[in-house]
């Protein structure tokens, strides 16, 4: 039994290995040359291909490549990429037959040229510690840092768990709103304390003038006037602040 491919009249040395190169995944990496308006990228491959006869070809340039990321219905997930990123190559590609077909006017014919109707871009390297938004995981624990404004915004009610939560900030802590101000309990105890003292000593020796005019010495339970504040069930335990 004939293999139509292989051993068809029609099908030269030529046409098979264009046939080979028209079905092949193409998996390789480059770095970014120049992102486009619409968001595709310029690829230049970093591995340089061959011809037959050994001889080295230019640095391969790939032109508007749409970049992939993690994204489905339940999850979304989007950076921006700079010129000189490294990125992952990877598709089935179709090859360009005739340098012809190819309408970039700054490519030359000594490139090997792909169409880009299935090569995509992955952007993938070894970790960047410099990037504005490092996100690390070691033995459990998470790191996400951010050198610009860090947003979550949710639809629904948000709810945290934690042994223990602690917030530092070089400015305000803002909770719904900054109209209004908390206060401290330490500092609202002295101050009510202190007030309450005075008080009682006013009242120590205070008299009270009845309708006749005669005045009489006001009476205290326990023989004087109160001299303490008790406020400690209005003390939080669970939320506490340095400010």
């Amino acid at each position: 039994m004939s293999n139509s491919v292989f051993f068809n009249e029609k099908n030269t040395e030529a046409t098979l290995i264009e046939s080979i190169l028209a079905s092949h995944y193409i998996i390789d990496y480059g770095y970014i040359k120049a992102v486009n308006t619409d968001g595709t990228i310029d690829v230049v491959h970093a591995k340089k291909l061959k011809l037959l006869n050994g001889e080295q070809l230019n640095q391969t340039i790939t032109r508007q490549i749409e970049v992939l990321t993690l994204c489905g219905a339940g999850f979304s997930f989007k950076f921006d990429y700079k010129k000189g990123d490294k990125v992952l190559l990877l598709g089935l590609k179709n090859y360009i037959k005739k340098v012809g077909d190819v309408n970039t006017a700054t490519e030359t014919t000594a490139y090997q040229h792909y169409t880009r109707e299935t090569l995509k871009a992955i952007p993938m390297c070894v970790f960047n510690g410099d990037a504005k938004v490092t996100m690390q995981i070691k033995d459990g624990d998470m790191e996400v840092k951010t050198a610009g404004k860090l947003t979550l915004e949710s639809t629904k009610d948000t709810e945290i768990k934690a042994d223990a939560l602690k917030v530092t900030t070089k400015k305000k802590v803002e909770l719904n709103g900054n109209t209004k101000q908390f206060v401290t309990w330490a500092e609202l105890n002295t101050a009510l304390s202190g007030f309450v003292t005075q008080l009682s000593a006013a009242l120590l020796g205070a008299t009270y003038v009845n309708a006749a005019g005669v005045s009489t010495p006001l009476s205290w339970t326990g023989g004087t006037p109160p001299a303490t504040l008790d406020i400690s069930a209005s003390k939080t335990t669970t939320v506490v602040t340095g400010g």
